[in-house]
């Protein structure tokens, strides 16, 4: 149980913000300590003092110039500091999106969809999305600290709807267990992020981890076309409402049956409740309609009408990096997506051989963490385009040409090193009608050189560059 006298010093003290880094910390700001895994914070307090703290929460007594809150544990920390915001994740619709591909997608179009008739927000791998303006965050999903922080000031602006990116990383390391939430989305789960969770079952249980947050009464959406539903349905028995959608099971909630889809985006009749609700969706390719689907079923659990986000539909824009299209007077076009692991390059490819006239070029690298993956990466893009540049993605301290030479062992002209230069050899061969993908990036414009993954190497970006180098036709 909280000790009231610690919440009426923090009360009496009123800190502006509270802050897990000292590097960060402003004049009247609380300092919050932490034991982590291989470093601890309480060392930095003297210094998050100097830089202007009024209090320092930790987890044992520290001898300082301003009042230490001892609470015994971090997660006791987080609670208090939840007692001293009134617990602001109350005071939002609070919509959780996880999935191993798909949930930028997902959840950069859901705020939009919400933004529209509400006042939402959005956080995530792109950044945090209030208004007009988007920052920057280090995580897809930020620490717990800062969520409340975060929380606190969208419920002071007004804000009615957060919708946020939970990352399996967020939910094994217990990022979100301050707050509750009213939906969760799961896009799919296949295989990712082996080097931090040791193993594939691992890694799923930390996504299911999602449902226990749910609030009671609260709406699980499933992509029943994954080869996960199942599990997760059945972790979501008794615990929660189910909206299945679906684009080739007929009884699913919402089910979308596909009359045309392609790089310019598709058209599909949506069946719900026995009804049958034509929609237009301009970002290409199947998988952008399952994502669609599920931005829909989350908007229906938010208490959106269905009428309205139909309608709102058509006007969704393609979140950064995420499937941006640029198209020229040849009839030769590109797209910049983030397909950075197996499943979703295949996926990318698959459905864009399925529409692509012309050859597909394809530049694509693997970050120095997936270096296990590379072959098979390698392997994929080589059997489903016609020319591949295998290049710089993050290498992490890997040696670059280590990575490449697992990607590509046999043809070392494919391997271009320089990612800038990767992009200007796949135009210089792109004839009129061929696809140009460009893979792993993003809208990142930075190149995690070291292992630390500290001081990052700017990059222009691929957007930026396939700008530069062949400005779209007007």
């Amino acid at each position: 149980m909280l000790k009231s006298t610690l919440l009426d010093t923090l009360n009496r003290l009123g800190p502006a913000r509270f802050v897990l880094d000292s590097r960060a910390v402003r004049s009247g700001d609380a300092f919050v300590c932490k034991q982590g895994l291989n470093q601890d914070s309480h060392q930095f307090a003297e210094a998050a003092v100097d830089a202007g703290a009024c209090v320092v929460i930790a987890t044992r007594p520290l001898a300082l110039s301003v009042p230490c809150l001892v609470t015994g544990s971090f997660a006791a920390s987080i609670s208090l500091i939840n007692h001293y915001l009134q617990f602001p994740a109350e005071g939002l619709t609070q919509i959780g999106v996880t999935g191993t591909n798909g949930k930028t997608t997902v959840a950069y179009g859901l705020h939009q969809l919400l933004n529209q008739e509400d006042h939402s927000s959005y956080s995530g791998t792109l950044g945090r999305l209030a208004g007009n303006h988007l920052v920057p965050q280090l995580n897809t999903t930020a620490d717990a600290v800062t969520l409340l922080n975060q929380f606190h000031e969208l419920r002071q602006q007004g804000y009615r709807h957060h919708v946020m990116e939970v990352s399996s990383h967020a939910l094994a390391q217990d990022r979100v267990d301050a707050m509750l939430f009213d939906v969760a989305v799961f896009t799919n789960i296949s295989e990712d992020h082996l080097d931090f969770h040791g193993h594939r079952d691992a890694y799923q249980q930390a996504k299911l981890r999602l449902i226990d947050r749910l609030k009671p009464g609260g709406t699980a959406v499933i992509n029943l076309d994954d080869d996960s539903a199942a599990v997760i349905a059945d972790r979501c028995r008794q615990r929660a409402d189910i909206i299945g959608y679906s684009c080739t099971d007929s009884s699913a909630t919402l089910y979308a049956d596909i009359h045309h889809c392609g790089a310019q985006g598709s058209e599909f009749v949506l069946h719900y409740q026995q009804n049958r609700y034509p929609c237009r969706l301009a970002l290409p390719f199947q998988y952008n309609v399952e994502n669609a689907l599920a931005m829909i079923g989350a908007a229906l659990a938010a208490g959106h009408p269905l009428s309205t986000v139909i309608h709102q539909l058509v006007q969704l824009r393609t979140a950064p990096g995420r499937g941006q299209r640029m198209v020229w007077a040849d009839g030769s076009q590109a797209i910049v997506d983030y397909a950075h692991n197996q499943p979703s390059l295949s996926l990318l490819l698959n459905q864009a051989r399925q529409q692509c006239q012309g050859a597909i070029h394809t530049v694509v690298g693997v970050t120095g963490d997936r270096i296990e993956d590379a072959a098979q990466i390698g392997t994929t893009a080589l059997t489903l385009s016609d020319h591949c540049y295998f290049t710089c993605d993050n290498p992490l301290g890997r040696p670059i040409e280590q990575i490449l030479k697992r990607m590509d062992p046999d043809r070392a002209a494919r391997q271009i090193p320089c990612r800038h230069g990767a992009i200007a050899a796949a135009l210089a061969a792109m004839k009129p009608g061929d696809l140009l993908l460009l893979c792993g990036k993003g809208d990142e414009q930075y190149q995690y050189l070291s292992a630390d993954r500290a001081h990052p190497a700017p990059y222009d970006g691929d957007w930026q560059i396939l700008t530069q180098l062949r400005p779209a036709s007007r």
